[in-house]
């Protein structure tokens, strides 16, 4: 079962141990919202779109799961899943927990805003790009 952690507790776990930060969002929203500064906390950080924005509506990336095995990522570190809200990490962790991979769900994402989550990365202010 993936753990679900907000952006303050991944802040706490990160360490400098080499565990990898994976943003699951889109080109877009990494260029008008900002991108998480993962290295900042001692994260090794890759930005792999789970979905792609077309028009009004996103469409699923058929590369997505060989994209993230072709980064070679070691089985003994965890893997924190970021996008905006918690929703797409969700799905994409669920498919590398399937795979033998440690998985976390930031589940007040990078900019969460509803009445549920009051906090996110961007809200709480840790490190941007």
């Amino acid at each position: 079962m993936v753990k679900q952690i907000t952006a303050l507790e991944l802040k706490d776990l990160a360490g400098k141990d080499g565990h990898y930060l994976i943003d699951v969002r889109t080109p877009e929203e990494w260029d008008v919202v900002g991108r998480p500064d993962g290295e900042a906390l001692g994260l090794v950080t890759h930005f792999v779109s789970y979905q792609f924005q077309k028009g009004e509506e996103r469409e699923f990336n058929p590369n997505f799961e060989q994209e993230i095995d072709n980064l070679n990522l070691d089985k003994d570190k965890n893997i924190f899943f970021i996008c905006r809200s918690g929703a797409r990490s969700q799905n994409a962790a669920e498919i590398f927990e399937k795979k033998g991979f440690k998985t976390f769900n930031v589940s007040d994402g990078f900019l969460r805003s509803d009445t549920v989550y009051k906090s996110s990365w961007k809200a709480d202010k840790l490190p941007i790009k």
